[in-house]
């Protein structure tokens, strides 16, 4: 089994394989989360296949093309409307997530977002969504033997919250599957990665909001370097890249906004800037830059002590510096030899692990 995790995010925005929209009956556009994913898959040739399936069920799920989205498929997920919670709506809202990874499962994919199905509008208590969604998965990961990759998508903080709380109730490590049936209470990562012949536990990533998001420099923690304050790593390390080459006006352009790919644009254009002069440095400034960013935010730090002795390793193609230079979609990131980048970002953050580790 893999892992379930839940991230602060618009679906529409995530990369998995299938995205899920909480449907109605007659799978037309609505409100909200619906209308987002069908605005962003384009409004008439979404609806015009939904059109042709015509209606789903309460309980079950139907698949249609993503479309100008990220993920490949849409599965619309028509979830129960609450009527006091004595017409069957909990057996009605697991079958929802049931089906929904079955027709995933069926079609190929391998990694899947869900919002919280029916805990808007339709009025389902939000405690007992997480539970009833939670728990469907965990069952189906285990009676499926599925290794599907599960998201749950919320931009609510309450959600996002409550929703970890559940998980650490109901025995569910955020990097993994459940836990306390019998088992050694042991959970797997996400992945394996083979250097050589000899197999590891790794852990792949690349977007702030997409599983294991806090290991990206773009994510946003607040923290402290001699008495400066900087919103993410992506803003310190580029600050320092200028000052390294004495360009104070762009690292004072840097410091003066939070949008981390205007930061990255700045510093890419660093004034006087020397290629190997850069290379030998810019671990060094990662790592200090790191440790603060995950020594003074308590929940970052357990996130990252939590992966162990695994290895982390950043995918994006067009990255041979920072991440290993493979897409996190692409199955040849799991061999080092295919790799066509460094992962400098993967390695700094190992380091710090293992410094944080040797203070506890």
């Amino acid at each position: 089994m893999k892992n379930i995790s839940i991230v602060k995010a618009d679906i529409t925005s995530l990369e998995t394989d299938a995205i899920v929209n909480a449907a109605n009956n007659h799978l037309s556009a609505g409100g909200g989360v619906c209308g987002a994913i069908f605005s962003a898959a384009g409004y008439a040739e979404l609806k015009d296949a939904c059109d042709k399936i015509g209606f789903c069920n309460t309980g079950s799920a139907v698949i249609t093309p993503g479309f100008a989205l990220k993920a490949k498929y849409v599965i619309h997920a028509v979830g129960p409307i609450w009527r006091g919670g004595d017409q069957d709506e909990e057996k009605q809202l697991y079958s929802t997530y049931y089906e929904s990874l079955k027709i995933a499962k069926g079609n190929g994919c391998k990694s899947i977002a869900f919002p919280l199905v029916s805990a808007g509008i339709y009025g389902y208590p939000q405690k007992a969504a997480w539970e009833t969604a939670l728990t469907a998965c965990c069952d189906f990961q285990k009676n499926e033997d599925s290794d599907i990759k599960i998201v749950f998508s919320v931009i609510i903080d309450e959600l996002f919250d409550m929703g970890n709380d559940i998980m650490k109730q109901l025995g569910i490590s955020p990097c993994g599957c459940k836990s306390g049936d019998g088992s050694t209470g042991d959970t797997e990562v996400t992945d394996k990665l083979t250097i050589g012949d000899q197999v590891y536990e790794a852990y792949f990533f690349h977007n702030a909001n997409e599983p294991f998001g806090f290991l990206s420099n773009w994510y946003l923690s607040d923290f402290t370097v001699d008495g400066m304050k900087f919103t993410s790593m992506e803003q310190f390390i580029m600050y320092n890249k200028c000052l390294c080459f004495g360009d104070s006006i762009s690292a004072k352009d840097i410091l003066s906004t939070d949008d981390v790919a205007r930061q990255k644009s700045i510093g890419r254009n660093a004034r006087n800037y020397i290629d190997s002069v850069w290379a030998g440095r810019r671990q060094l400034i990662a790592v200090r830059g790191l440790y603060a960013k995950f020594s003074q935010n308590p929940e970052l730090k357990k996130q990252l002590l939590d992966t162990g002795d695994a290895f982390l390793v950043e995918c994006a193609v067009n990255d041979k510096i920072w991440a290993c230079g493979i897409d996190l979609r692409d199955d040849s990131r799991k061999r080092a030899d295919k790799w066509s980048g460094q992962n400098i970002l993967g390695f700094a953050l190992m380091e710090v692990r293992e410094s944080l580790k040797a203070h506890e």
